[in-house]
């Protein structure tokens, strides 16, 4: 939003709700000069234009929109996909195609209760009667039925208002459509769809009511160690439609923690967290969603099944009362994948007659160059020995000196010499003195948190050129169970309170500081948390179970690089010549107090910390994940210009069961980027982002993020140079041989071609 001046105005003197874009048809010589106008219309001369679906009737027809996040969030169309506008064969005959944007901004210079006007609570606008003249329910605390056109939010007493007018400052790209534009659909999905699943034959059902938007009941005291009192809605959906996903992205209103979209498994599709303004200026105003992550696979690796279910999930904080919220996902769907360009046949295309004689002669010399090439390779395949390294693919490593040292559990490498054990270390970015050593690790998550390393991707184990002479790499798993049963604090136990473990020194004897309330310090081996008074425990053996997937190396494997950010890492950019500092000192764990009462109102008692990070190194992420304790709603990773690498958001759980506990978390979403599609270059500033609920004081929570690197892109499968090593020595003299043959027909047929082009 702008004002006649063309300043940028703050969504704390007038609040973006929301803005659609719509399109409709209109009979030719019917004027309308404005939105209302629409209801003068004869319902003949005005046809709706919807979106793809997936509601009905009268409920979410635009082809898109946002709010208050749309100075932050990415809405361009990737090329070579565009929204389809102007196609004579869907505009009926005698009307012409129209497109309208409607602004909902709401005014709240100087009023009561600025949240309360931004979600529309009735009593502020005295409002009993929606814009029509009809009663409102008596349930109905507050949404769009009360903040309509020429309404106006409760004021404090004596302030005046100054009239101005504001815009809607925005830019529109259009290319003219051609074959090479992939034309897309419009699907939004509403978390309010009472959809059910048919009993028919077909056990489909088309009717979606979708209710736009929804209330959110403050949570009881209870629910604080249950579920952090976060609101977390889910509804399962089955697609009307199928194709490929080009573009997705949430919309919430304040209090939201995120949204996602899951296929029926569990396997994420897309995830969009908001992000929280913490100032004052534009863009970054306090209590306010200045953004919202948003999705772009690449073209063609997130397909859609017509008739597949999928599961959108919508989360929202509850310690207060929220009215009119909104759990909306926009996913833009091609039917096709874009066609390849370039190919041979379009060169041709473009050549004059005379250059299409030199490139025949020119491919002629490549088939020629291709025999000698396939006779070379067989011959060297033929002279060629057999080696092998002995190396293998895993997913905290040790080098041990050999034959000398043995250690029979982890304890052990208290006793070890110094000179017999060199630690292993991931590939940073923290320092020698942190805690945060190993390859990888989750917690609570782990049950649905996907860990697989993709191919042609693996974490590189036993190269001998890494391990040390006279010593063998070992590798060990560490693991921390807390036994939690009969416990007086479950959630106080999982943090490591110190009080509810009775200790005031670790496990070393160092007396612990004063002012450390909890965390690993407090729960070491053996530590015992507070029990029920006569709570006895049976004694039992626990066992972690996993699958650990390994290949042999061999040069089609791409080795990765395993980073591990920290959010409480207190590196700061140096102000030598480089600007660069080694510096990163990781403390794993922090705490967070619990907000005020004048927190509500500002951020939503969300705790968000941010750190800048300057990357010591550059390839490309092929995997990220983060890890967070109860209360975390989320992390994120970003370029500095705010560019989304990968968001992680938990899965809390709602019951009993192993694998869905209530107030744990359960799952971490993951991001498995298309190989080459997001490179990070050494220099480079990055931006972590941690946020946990801070309704409650938590103590010993972690913010880390995981992220695998490749130096270089997997090279191409299926050559001809690949398909010569799968054979066996004979079969490569014949293929040779083939391929000889097939060359020269080329060559035959290439000149041909030209001759016949000549004479013509």
């Amino acid at each position: 939003m702008i004002d006649e001046a063309g300043n940028p105005v703050p969504l704390h003197e007038t609040y973006l709700h929301h803005w659609v874009v719509a399109r409709y048809f209109l009979r030719k010589g019917v004027q309308v000069l404005d939105l209302n106008d629409r209801k003068k219309f004869n319902s003949s001369d005005y046809i709706s234009a919807r979106n793809s679906g997936i509601c009905q009737r009268d409920a979410l027809g635009q082809f898109y929109g946002l709010g208050s996040e749309t100075r932050k969030t990415a809405t361009h169309v990737p090329d070579p996909y565009g929204i389809e506008v102007g196609n004579p064969a869907e505009i009926p005959a005698g009307f012409e195609e129209k497109w309208l944007l409607n602004v909902h901004a709401i005014d709240t210079r100087g009023v009561e209760d600025k949240l309360g006007c931004t979600e529309c609570k009735c009593d502020l606008y005295n409002v009993t009667e929606d814009e029509y003249g009809r009663p409102l329910r008596p349930d109905y605390k507050g949404g769009l039925l009360c903040c309509y056109d020429r309404t106006q939010c409760r004021v404090k007493q004596g302030f005046e208002g100054v009239r101005r007018n504001l815009y809607l400052k925005y830019t529109v790209k259009w290319v003219d459509m051609d074959t090479s534009v992939v034309p897309v659909k419009v699907y939004i999905f509403d978390i309010t769809d009472g959809w059910k699943r048919s009993s028919n034959s077909t056990g489909m059902n088309s009717e979606h009511s979708c209710k736009v938007e929804y209330e959110i009941e403050p949570c009881r005291t209870t629910e604080l160690a249950d579920n952090g009192c976060i609101d977390t809605r889910r509804i399962s959906l089955d697609m009307p439609f199928g194709g490929y996903v080009i573009y997705g992205v949430a919309h919430q209103h304040a209090g939201g923690s995120g949204s996602a979209l899951y296929r029926e498994d569990g396997q994420l599709l897309c995830s969009s967290i908001p992000a929280y303004g913490d100032g004052e200026e534009v863009g970054n105003e306090a209590g306010y969603i200045v953004g919202m992550t948003t999705c772009y696979p690449q073209p063609g690796t997130v397909k859609i099944s017509k008739g597949e279910t999928l599961i959108l999930e919508s989360n929202y904080s509850s310690i207060r009362h929220h009215t009119g919220v909104m759990g909306l996902f926009y996913i833009l769907v091609a039917d096709e994948p874009p066609k390849p360009i370039n190919t041979l046949y379009t060169l041709v295309q473009s050549q004059t007659q005379d250059s299409i004689i030199l490139l025949t002669i020119l491919w002629a010399g490549v088939a020629l160059m291709g025999v000698v090439t396939v006779i070379a390779v067989a011959i060297r395949y033929k002279l060629k020995r057999e080696r092998e390294d002995g190396r293998v693919l895993l997913g905290v490593g040790a080098w041990l000196k050999e034959g000398r040292v043995e250690v029979l559990d982890i304890n052990d490498r208290k006793k070890l010499n110094s000179s017999d054990y060199i630690l292993a270390r991931n590939s940073g970015i923290c320092q020698i003195d942190s805690d945060i050593v190993q390859y990888f690790g989750l917690g609570s998550e782990t049950r649905k948190t996907a860990t697989h390393v993709p191919d042609p991707y693996g974490i590189e184990v036993g190269n001998p050129a890494e391990i040390p002479d006279g010593f063998e790499e070992k590798w060990l798993l560490n693991v921390h169970a807390i036994d939690t049963r009969g416990a007086e604090d479950k959630m106080g136990c999982t943090e490591c309170r110190c009080d509810l473990y009775n200790v005031t020194e670790d496990e070393y004897g160092i007396p612990l500081r004063p002012d450390y309330k909890g965390g690993f310090l407090c729960c070491y081996d053996h530590a015992q948390c507070r029990v029920k008074q006569g709570f006895e425990s049976v004694r039992r053996n626990l066992y972690l179970r996993y699958t650990v997937k390994w290949v042999d190396m061999d040069t089609s494997v791409v080795p990765v690089k395993i980073y591990i950010f920290d959010i409480t890492d207190g590196w700061k950019r140096s102000s030598n010549s480089t600007g660069m500092n080694s510096e990163h000192s990781c403390k794993v764990e922090y705490e967070i107090e619990p907000c005020r009462v004048t927190d509500l109102a500002d951020n939503g008692c969300v705790d968000t910390r941010r750190i800048s990070l300057d990357m010591p190194f550059g390839g490309y992420v092929i995997y990220g994940v983060a890890h967070q304790h109860a209360g975390g709603s989320g992390s994120a990773l970003y370029r500095e210009d705010g560019q989304l690498l990968c968001s992680s958001i938990p899965t809390y759980g709602d019951g009993e069961e192993a694998g869905n506990e209530a107030g744990y978390i359960v799952g971490m979403t993951t991001c498995y980027p298309q190989p080459g599609t997001v490179k990070i270059s050494k220099g480079e500033t990055l931006i972590l982002e941690s946020n946990y609920s801070s309704i409650r004081h938590h103590t010993g929570v972690m913010g880390l993020f995981y992220i695998l690197v490749a130096d270089d892109l997997p090279k191409p499968m299926n050559t001809f140079y690949t398909l010569v090593q799968s054979q066996t020595q004979d079969s490569i003299i014949l293929l040779a041989i083939l391929w000889a043959g097939v060359a020269l027909m080329g060559v035959v047929t290439v000149i041909a071609v030209a001759i016949h082009y000549k004479l013509k």
